[in-house]
């Protein structure tokens, strides 16, 4: 009798612990199969800024992730450093006379994995309302790359999703997945899902537990003026008028198919 009651009371642990280990493989092998498609991008921008007084332009350089969508090289990355409007619409930034500011991409190198290679790239679309950009690999020098798959899921409230990006150089340029669930689902200013968690990489995908794109990851605005302020929530996402919404397949697939589009006549 005693066994038994110990067997009982050592059931719980067991089942959780067996339910552990299945989440674990199953983040790994989502992991695995996409962090191939995940790429860095080093870029280079130059920025005017003019006031009434003077001009001054300065040199920026910086790295971001991006994902493989096509076999010939075309990149998606987050676009909201790449021009004057999304950078504007991230950090709030109301329209000015007295100063302005212009951005204007200079050059782009795509690495793969955590090889020391680059590989040109050129800017062929931009959606600055998103701050989404799409690149084209220039000449791939015969090499294979095998883009992700994006599915048109029906996506609901308490659904766990995930993310795949990039560690820095110094890390190794090691891959690494962000968790997360959505949480809501609004209609306006466009149908998208808010979601709880770590991710947080503006304009790469989010993915189902089969490592299946079901949209990406944007800010949104609300667009409205002289709103009241919402403190919870502001508390909750730190603005409350913008936000990182996960934007479905469906709203991003006219964009990609225009990128490729424009891509097909870049050499």
């Amino acid at each position: 009798m005693r066994q038994l009651w110990l067997m009982l009371l050592c059931l719980p642990v067991f089942v959780w612990a067996q339910a552990t280990a299945e989440n674990n493989n199953a983040y790994r092998q989502v992991l695995e199969k996409i962090q191939p498609n995940i790429v860095t991008v080093r870029a280079v921008i130059k920025i005017d800024v003019k006031s009434e007084e003077e001009t001054e332009s300065n040199e920026s350089k910086f790295t971001l992730q991006g994902v493989v969508l096509t076999s010939d090289g075309l990149i998606m990355a987050s676009g909201v450093l790449l021009s004057s409007e999304s950078f504007k619409q991230l950090i709030g930034l109301e329209d000015d006379e007295s100063v302005s500011f212009t951005i204007t991409p200079q050059s782009f190198k795509v690495i793969f994995g955590a090889e020391t290679k680059e590989y040109e790239a050129k800017l062929v679309a931009t959606d600055s309302q998103l701050g989404i950009a799409f690149l084209k690999i220039t000449n791939l020098e015969g090499r294979t790359i095998t883009p992700i798959a994006f599915v048109n899921e029906e996506l609901s409230i308490g659904k766990e999703v995930l993310s795949v990006s990039r560690l820095p150089k110094g890390y190794d340029y090691a891959p690494y997945f962000a968790t997360g669930r959505i949480i809501s689902e609004v209609s306006k200013p466009r149908k998208a899902y808010l979601m709880e968690g770590n991710i947080s990489e503006l304009g790469l995908p989010v993915y189902n537990m089969k490592g299946e794109a079901v949209g990406v990851l944007v800010i949104l605005q609300h667009g409205l003026k002289d709103e009241e302020i919402d403190f919870g929530f502001r508390s909750n996402f730190g603005d409350d008028s913008r936000a990182a919404f996960l934007l479905p397949t469906a709203t991003l697939r006219p964009l990609i198919e225009q990128a490729v589009q424009r891509a097909s006549s870049v050499q």
